[in-house]
């Protein structure tokens, strides 16, 4: 009897000294991110036959348990990422929206000065100081012109590396799954199939930092190996087995950095930037295929249309020397981009015809083997262009006030993508640096008192010349408007999401977290049930004793 006492009161004691190993785990672990609370698991051992009746042999300690909901987990996953993407996109839009609704260093300011300075100058045509003010405004106009340019186009470099860092993080994290997922199969195998939560813990934190910067999905293969890919399907990890990244130039815009896969025998293969919209790599594609070109193209739409409206009526002017105007400013030209798999030599030039017609898009033009391909890169529609040859031969492309020439003869399936208005700013720059030649008279011999050309250049304010729909002003009006009701809806939504990801990680938590008073309680529960056997161990060894003593 005092034998059968002893045997459980000793597992009575194992086990609540396992018990409470678990709890001061729990409370140490209180504040390590990714930690899942645990629980000792208790059964009741096999009873024994003893005469007519089965006799109990105490406990024992069939597993320490990780709290953990896989189902919360994946919703978790699924927000935070979402979440990940809208944040990391109103981060970016926010410094655009930041730099154009300044009221003291802006371009709209810059257009008031510059009209306000030509309404000067045309109540004094022959004033020499007036004409000076009116090219130093030119020259701020320009200023403020480029410096927002460089800004964006400042941005436009920092997502490619930003890109180029995502996609190292996201190797590396890969890389230490895949080395966690052959640990604990290692160490679930030694340990007669018992899970190392340890480990466990360390590999969903990295999923969970993974899936914040890319989306991903995780299967559970053969009970607790994590196989991990992306939205699309593109494995990341296998097993012990991880896939790579790359950041590579993209084929179709080799300034722009995207994302490949690292394919064993095909090489780099690129991962269409459609499929990557979750995580902060995809908050940060997005920002940049639809604010960032959206801004930087409508900046140049408007410089475009500004210059050369204003340059063709000063050209039609005269100047105080009584010599036909000239081109007041100077601007770049359409840029054309071939793609890097293109099979032929054939290369493509544009020009712009009509500079109101001209949009603030980009355009992919693809030969099918029979015709030309048109697409609106920013609305992603099809436009028909009007074809035709120049003086040499070559076919022509007509299309939103732009012409472009091609030479050669292309193969199918290659592409190129037009940009009208890409290098109008970064080329930007006064011509006319002599006041006697800002052309303001009709004609050669009206004088130079004359402001006939200045009051049809002034009139130029107030004419649908941005797009065919637009004054300048409200031109850049509705850039600011378009950036900031877009930064407004995204700072919503994210807020909105992060809401969303804070409810279910409360009930992730519920589950998972560490509740200090529920453990305080658990510790004296386990207290008091260790003293408890420690008594019956004692009654046992009394009784051993005093049996001893009887048979002496």
């Amino acid at each position: 009897m005092s034998s059968s006492l002893i045997n459980s009161a000793m597992s009575g004691l194992t086990a609540a000294q396992t018990a409470l190993n678990t709890v001061s785990n729990n409370i140490s672990n209180y504040n390590v991110t990714g930690y899942s609370r645990q629980t000792t698991v208790l059964a009741q051992s096999n009873s024994t036959l003893s005469g007519n009746s089965w006799v109990g042999n105490g406990v024992y300690v069939s597993g320490v348990q990780r709290e953990y909901d896989q189902f919360i987990t994946n919703q978790l996953r699924q927000a935070s990422n979402q979440s990940s993407a809208l944040t990391s996109r109103y981060d970016q839009i926010s410094q655009i929206d930041d730099l154009l609704s300044s009221t003291t260093t802006s371009i709209s300011t810059s257009l008031q000065n510059f009209f306000s300075a030509l309404t000067t100058l045309t109540s004094n045509a022959n004033d020499s100081s007036a004409r000076e003010a009116l090219i130093g405004q030119a020259q701020g106009l320009v200023n403020q012109f480029k410096s927002t340019d460089t800004y964006l186009r400042s941005m436009d470099s920092q997502v490619n590396s930003a890109i180029e860092s995502d996609v190292a993080q996201i190797n590396t994290y890969t890389s230490q799954i895949a080395d966690l997922n052959k640990k604990i199969a290692q160490m679930t195998a030694t340990g007669g199939g018992a899970s190392p939560n340890d480990l466990l813990d360390q590999r969903d934190q990295l999923v969970n930092e993974l899936n914040d910067i890319v989306g991903v999905t995780v299967t559970v293969q053969d009970g607790n190996t994590y196989n991990v890919s992306l939205g699309n399907g593109t494995s990341l990890v296998q097993g012990s087995r991880s896939f790579e990244l790359a950041a590579v130039a993209s084929s179709a815009d080799p300034g722009r950095t995207t994302v490949a896969y690292v394919d064993e025998a095909a090489g780099n293969v690129e991962i269409p930037e459609s499929q990557l919209t979750t995580g902060s790599l995809g908050g940060l594609l997005t920002f940049r295929s639809t604010d960032l070109d959206a801004a930087r193209n409508r900046l140049g739409q408007l410089a475009l249309s500004f210059a050369d409206a204003f340059n063709t009526q000063h050209e039609a002017g005269y100047d105080a020397n009584g010599d036909a105007g000239e081109a007041f400013f100077t601007i770049g030209s359409p840029a054309v981009v071939s793609n890097a798999k293109n099979t032929s030599s054939t290369t493509l030039t544009a020009e712009v015809t009509d500079s109101s017609a001209v949009l603030a898009t980009n355009y992919k033009v693809t030969w099918s083997g029979s015709a030309w391909t048109v697409t609106r890169t920013s609305d992603n529609t099809t436009v028909t262009p009007t074809t035709g040859t120049d003086g040499s031969g070559n076919t022509t492309l007509a299309f939103d006030g732009l012409t472009v020439t091609v030479d050669g003869t292309p193969d199918t399936k290659d592409s190129f993508i037009v940009k009208p208005v890409t290098n109008t700013i970064v080329n930007m720059a006064v011509s006319v640096t002599d006041e006697a030649k800002v052309a303001l008279a009709s004609s050669a011999t009206s004088g130079e008192s004359d402001n006939t050309n200045a009051q049809a250049l002034l009139d130029l304010q107030n004419q649908s010349l941005v797009g065919g729909n637009k004054t300048f002003n409200d031109a850049y009006a509705s850039l600011v408007s378009l950036v900031g009701n877009t930064t407004s809806t995204l700072e919503t939504t994210s807020t909105t999401q992060a809401n969303v990801v804070t409810q279910l990680t409360n009930q992730q938590q519920s589950v998972s977290g560490v509740n200090l008073d529920e453990e305080y309680a658990n510790l004296q529960r386990f207290q008091q049930y260790y003293l408890a056997n420690s008594q019956v161990l004692k009654t046992a060894s009394t009784i051993f004793d005093a049996l001893l003593s009887i048979n002496s």
